[in-house]
């Protein structure tokens, strides 16, 4: 079941990229169902891998087991992230966003490194600000009603912040702040903040996967 609330233009996207706008139709905006709902938790799953094995490389680097593997998997993670776009904004559009969730992994290690030696971060911070904001760029780009710029940035911003409270709090072996940090992670990521009087914050994994719906929600109709 779906509900029609009010007449939208439905846009066809080649290689991520608008080419023509489709006949204005009457669709549905919001589709509530058991596909969306998988399609939902797939996503949260992604994020999960994602966001959390920024965590596994540090718990690897700082217990001397051996970070390069966990960084290949963390880089796998990304272009699974990226996988998720591609049914609906091509294999470029999903490649490109791959290749920038990988390198904002990659800058991240370094800060655990440069954290582990005692060296200032600060470098890497500005490089994170231009990776986030070339990634929110482009996914406003993909879906401009649905993932305002400045709220994709604000909402990596915080994840990488986050990583960087736990890489603090496991140098220093502060078992509370390391348990705050995950559970943020997790919640700036994932699973958000619920609140039954207002919306909440919304994660970044049900932000994409609510977008992609408002946006083809035809995709999704039982």
């Amino acid at each position: 079941m779906y509900t029609v609330t009010h007449t939208i233009t439905r846009e066809q996207y080649v290689n991520g990229k608008l080419v023509k706008p489709m006949a204005t139709e009457s669709l549905p905006t919001v589709v509530i169902n058991e596909k969306t709902m998988t399609f939902r938790m797939d996503n949260r799953t992604l994020w999960t891998r994602y966001s959390l094995g920024m965590i596994n490389f540090s718990v690897a680097l700082y217990g001397n087991m051996g970070s390069e593997n966990v960084l290949e998997n963390l880089k796998k993670a990304a272009a699974a992230c990226g996988d998720y776009f591609a049914p609906y904004y091509g294999f470029n559009a999903a490649k490109k966003i791959s290749s920038l969730l990988v390198v904002i992994a990659v800058n991240g290690s370094k800060v655990a490194e440069a954290l582990e030696a005692k060296r200032d971060i600060a470098a890497y911070e500005t490089i994170w600000d231009k990776q986030i904001d070339e990634l929110a760029t482009y996914l406003n780009e993909l879906n401009p009603q649905h993932w305002p710029k400045d709220t994709l940035a604000e909402m990596f911003i915080n994840l990488t912040a986050l990583w960087v409270d736990d890489f603090r709090a496991r140098l220093n072996k502060d078992f509370v702040a390391d348990s705050i940090a995950l559970d943020n992670i997790v919640k700036v990521a994932v699973s958000g903040i619920p609140n039954h009087i207002n919306k909440g914050y919304t994660s970044i994994a049900d932000t994409i996967s609510r977008g992609i719906i408002a946006q083809s929600p035809l995709e999704f109709t039982e």
